[in-house]
């Protein structure tokens, strides 16, 4: 209790405040604050961990919370990758599209590509349609991956899928569940042996081991 009365506003974070019957006031305190005036937090907001990338850093306020993020990271919990993105204090946002970009324009030039060559109506015929086996394609409805997503276990926050073998390294993706990034991330790697160059793009992920084709450069 304090000797002043409620005029000078005294409860903080959301406290209200009442006059006291024996004079002075007292603060009736939010759930996640105590004190007199409301001024002690009693939740650790960060103790959820909300902050989704593992080099973000969580700092507590009263019934908030704040992640810092890494370089290329931005949202409210840095959930999103963004290429041109500093890093800093993530704040909520609507992730959008960038139509004007190169993938983006690509990605919608192979999905006009699988309509003319009629992949959705080949997807899951139990027949692999190499013509339609392509991320826009939805892979053929898995047609040719033995019902397997290959990108099912990739949790990476870039959509790697979208920059397989685009021939920039994203070490997002550089891991044995995103495939490895198509290879991108590795320096001079010679051809495939033309013998078995076709061969073995065509029997990629089939299920069966291929000795000749066990190697990184195929």
């Amino acid at each position: 209790l304090s000797g002043y009365d409620c005029d000078s506003d005294p409860c903080q974070n959301g406290g209200v405040c009442r006059i006291f019957e024996g004079g002075g006031y007292v603060c009736d305190c939010p759930p996640e604050t105590t004190g007199v005036n409301c001024d002690i937090d009693i939740i650790n907001e960060c103790d959820s961990n909300p902050c989704m990338h593992p080099e973000a850093t969580c700092q507590n306020k009263i019934g908030d919370y704040i992640c810092y993020c890494p370089p290329r990271h931005v949202g409210k919990n840095c959930e999103i990758f963004d290429r041109s993105a500093p890093g800093g204090i993530g704040r909520a946002i609507r992730p959008q599209q960038d139509f004007s970009s190169y993938h983006a324009r690509d990605l919608e030039k192979q999905r006009q590509q699988c309509l003319r060559n009629n992949c959705p109506s080949k997807r899951g015929n139990i027949r692999c349609d190499e013509e339609c086996n392509t991320y826009a394609c939805d892979f053929d409805g898995n047609d040719c991956s033995l019902g397997i997503n290959p990108w099912v276990n990739c949790t990476a926050p870039t959509k790697c899928w979208e920059v397989f073998m685009d021939g920039t390294c994203n070490e997002d993706c550089n891991n044995p569940q995103c495939l490895f990034d198509g290879r991108d991330c590795e320096k001079n790697l010679q051809a495939c042996n033309p013998i078995y160059d076709e061969y073995c793009q065509k029997h990629y992920a089939n299920g069966y081991c291929d000795n000749w084709c066990n190697n990184a450069e195929c």
